[in-house]
């Protein structure tokens, strides 16, 4: 998968994007290492897009994107300081069309893990839940470039 992009530049386009397009909802906070993905921006979008909009759905009042490079690769953090995923949930997680809490209120068909999971696999990367609550944080790995 050739090409590359750079944080946090297209971490600032998306975050910007999200502002206009729900400018009721919380800003993302872009922090953390400047860094060489190994991977075109098309597809850190179609990767992190996901999480934005699922951490959009659910934080109180932070969303987070941030960016650690690590050797061999960047891990980038998505977070939220919403109710987090229920311990019971975390083995679904990455089921397509599966919620945590369907009667919640919030609009989304439990695809947002899953969709985001597939590019970020091809691309040599991958995603995880990192850590337990509050909210949630989601840690995406991927090559450098």
């Amino acid at each position: 998968m050739p090409g590359r992009c750079h944080f946090p530049d297209f971490a600032h386009r998306l975050a910007g994007r999200i502002a206009a397009d729900h400018p009721g909802a919380p800003a993302v906070t872009v922090a953390g290492d400047a860094a060489a993905v190994g991977v075109p921006a098309a597809v850190v979008e179609r990767i992190l897009m996901p999480l934005l909009d699922n951490a959009r759905r659910y934080a109180g009042q932070t969303i987070g994107l941030t960016c650690t490079v690590r050797p061999g690769g960047v891990v980038l953090h998505v977070t939220d300081d919403g109710p987090g995923v229920p311990p019971e949930f975390t083995g679904a997680l990455f089921e397509p069309g599966r919620r945590a809490c369907p009667e919640d209120g919030h609009d989304g068909a439990g695809l947002g893990p899953a969709l985001a999971r597939r590019p970020a696999r091809a691309a040599g990367g991958d995603i995880a839940l990192d850590g337990a609550g509050p909210g949630t944080r989601f840690a995406v790995t991927l090559p450098t470039g």
